[in-house]
């Protein structure tokens, strides 16, 4: 018979404060003692505990494009994997919803919940032209707490390849293309609180790509091919533009320790931007496996090289310190698939 208490001698309270600070990494097993401890553990109510006792832990989703044969073809699918702060993978996410998106934006809200924004699929259709995209709208948010996924509102105009960063709870999304390869000139903002999308202008640019980030509660937006950062006030509502003397081909990039880093196409060495007094430095970076491209992430506050193939390569890390230098240690994470993306949770 099931004991009436989480732990006999102890009030509900205390242990539920006792349980709270037990290690993710022995959830497994400590699930095992009852049903009413996985119903605990599995439950909103003993996240918010792991919170008000301090026990929340960070954790790693890389994300990569990988595939498998069905009926002759090769499928597309984005798979997501845990690890957590020494490496250990711990499991995958659930499969994203919908169908296998390429160009969408990833980001993690103060909540700690992962949302999976935009993209395009490809749709295949009769004629000399086998394939075409299909760009979407939807926004998927995914709990880790409770390892499920729900769909929230839709931006307000359906984007690939565009900007995106979080700042101060708000989600904003910055240009990016239509199914057409047309530029949107446009921005929207999302409030997690109200479940909504708001549109709103942004300087207009003559960009191929984009990328964003937050810095002292300010949006920045750089554009691949231009001169100049736009940079976004919330609380006065209004653009500026910094010139910043380099038009470079960026195709990854991470911000640590409040500097942005970036690989460029043309570049053979890691760039570094400090938004702090808009200066510029660049660092080695060791060639990348089988001549392929790394791509960037973020790691116990250290920036990683994720090899663009996976399944064979091991990641890299480095602290990066002083201007042009670093040190890059192997690390054991291996992502399974190629073109890897990651995020920081923490729950």
């Amino acid at each position: 018979m099931e004991s009436s208490s989480l732990i006999p001698g102890l009030t509900d309270d205390v242990a539920e404060l006792c349980l709270s600070r037990t290690p993710r990494s022995d959830f497994r097993i400590i699930s095992q003692v009852c049903k009413r401890w996985r119903r605990f553990l599995k439950s909103e109510y003993f996240s918010t505990v792991r919170k008000l006792t301090g026990s929340v832990e960070e954790f790693m989703c890389v994300l990569t494009e990988s595939k498998f044969e069905r009926d002759g073809r090769l499928v597309k699918y984005l798979l997501g994997e845990v690890f957590d702060a020494s490496g250990n993978k711990l499991g995958c996410i659930p499969p994203v919803p919908g169908p296998f998106m390429t160009g969408l934006g990833v980001a993690v809200l103060p909540s700690g919940k992962i949302v999976f924004i935009g993209g395009y699929a490809e749709v295949e259709r009769s004629g000399i032209n086998t394939t075409d995209i299909s760009v979407s709208a939807h926004v998927y948010e995914f709990d880790p707490a409770s390892n499920s996924w729900r769909k929230l509102a839709d931006m307000s105009i359906p984007r690939l390849n565009f900007a995106f960063a979080v700042v101060d709870g708000l989600l904003y999304v910055i240009r990016g293309y239509s199914s057409h390869r047309e530029r949107h000139h446009s921005a929207e903002v999302y409030n997690p609180e109200t479940n909504q999308w708001s549109l709103m202008d942004c300087p207009r640019r003559p960009a191929w790509g984009n990328f964003a980030f937050s810095f002292k509660s300010k949006l920045y937006v750089v554009g691949n091919g231009s001169r100049f950062i736009d940079i976004y006030d919330p609380k006065t509502e209004t653009w500026e533009e910094i010139d910043s003397e380099q038009a470079l081909s960026i195709y990854s990039y991470t911000f640590v320790r409040n500097k942005m880093y970036f690989l460029s196409m043309n570049i053979p060495k890691m760039g570094v931007f400090d938004p702090e007094d808009n200066s510029w430095s660049w660092v080695f970076v060791p060639g990348g496996p089988g001549g392929y491209w790394f791509r960037l992430g973020k790691w116990n506050n250290k920036v990683m090289l994720f090899p663009r193939i996976g399944g064979d390569f091991k990641a890299l890390t480095g602290d990066i310190d002083k201007e042009n230098e670093s040190e890059w240690t192997v690390t054991h994470i291996i992502p399974s698939g190629s073109n890897a993306t990651s995020v920081l949770f923490n729950f």
